[in-house]
């Protein structure tokens, strides 16, 4: 009879350092397992699993809501869905990249950095991805065509480079400097994300102003923001698990209710902006340029060649990294 033995559980002081996450006390696998101790790993409870499923499963419902919106919108011969399309394929990416980097990321510490490295740029991009939506569905009536709304998305693009660089850097001084890399990761992705919202903030400000109707979209982008904001609160904050090491080890610490908050924060967001390319496609198309190959696909596949090219390049530095 074949059995399959489950790989080992540590705790904190029985792995290297780098392994470390602060207020987790136990639940860490061997430091150098192999790729199917990885993947074996996420059937068993350890302080990862939870990671895993809470990315891996959503990858799952977004694809589903891919499939279903492709089997009634024409991506391929409809110009003015080719930013939805583009918004869709990276949001099935992110969650997907970040279950992969909490499967294997115990391979070695040099396996640990390329697994979030990947991770980052996925991130960086699906912030790229919300430029390209908001852009083409979500801008304000009265700065459509105006000077924010034609440079938005290379802006945002520029911004992923960023991004990705400022996030893959703050690997390096992660161990000597554990507050610093903190500060800097934070920055790599509040930066965009501000940036990507500013159509957002003003239309939800001036909507309260002016009281104009309370709509689906106006509804789903106010969730969408509120688990937003949830979400860069636990992973700056390390709660619950700060207030009471060892206690939320496997289940209810602070990375697995930010990847909750995550995906919740963008199924409100898919949401809100298919109301928005359904209730205002009339009226946008009537005053913006159909858009074209190089401005959408060509904008988007550069910034993934740069984001990969930025990520080679962090992923060579490693063998000089202390």
């Amino acid at each position: 009879m074949l059995t399959i033995k489950l790989p080992q559980i540590f705790r904190v002081h029985q792995v290297p350092r780098i392994f470390w996450e602060d207020g987790i006390m136990s639940g860490y696998r061997h430091p150098k397992s192999s790729a199917l101790d990885c993947v074996l790993s996420s059937f068993q409870m350890t302080n990862e699993t939870v990671n895993i499923w809470t990315h891996f499963l959503p990858t799952w419902y977004f694809v589903w809501r891919f499939l279903v919106l492709s089997s009634s919108l024409d991506f391929c011969r409809e110009p003015y869905h080719w930013p939805l399309l583009i918004y869709l394929l990276l949001v099935c990416l992110y969650p997907f990249a970040s279950s992969c980097a909490h499967t294997f990321s115990s391979m070695s510490a040099r396996a640990r950095h390329i697994c979030y490295f990947c991770d980052y740029g996925a991130l960086s991009l699906y912030s790229l991805g919300c430029a390209f939506a908001y852009s083409a569905y979500a801008m304000p009536d009265h700065w459509v065509s105006g000077v924010l709304h034609r440079y938005f998305v290379p802006a945002a693009a520029f911004n992923s480079f960023v991004c990705t660089g400022l996030s893959c850097y703050s690997r390096f001084p992660e161990m000597e400097h554990p507050r610093l890399s903190k500060v800097l990761r934070t920055a790599a992705f509040v930066y965009p994300f501000l940036y990507d919202n500013i159509p957002l903030f003003y239309r939800l400000l001036f909507c309260f102003w002016s009281n104009c109707a309370w709509n689906e979209a106006v509804a789903g982008y106010c969730y969408h923001l509120l688990f937003a904001l949830l979400t860069g609160f636990l992973f700056a904050s390390h709660l619950p698990e700060r207030l009471a090491p060892g206690r939320f080890d496997y289940i209810g610490h602070s990375h697995q209710l930010f990847h909750i908050c995550a995906v919740l924060g963008t199924h409100f967001q898919l949401e809100a902006i298919l109301c928005d390319v359904c209730s205002r496609r009339d009226w946008l198309r009537g005053r913006l340029p159909t858009p074209g190959l190089p401005g959408t696909f060509g904008t988007a596949g550069l910034a993934f060649l740069g984001n990969a090219a930025i990520i080679g390049a962090f992923t060579a530095a490693l063998p000089r990294a202390p």
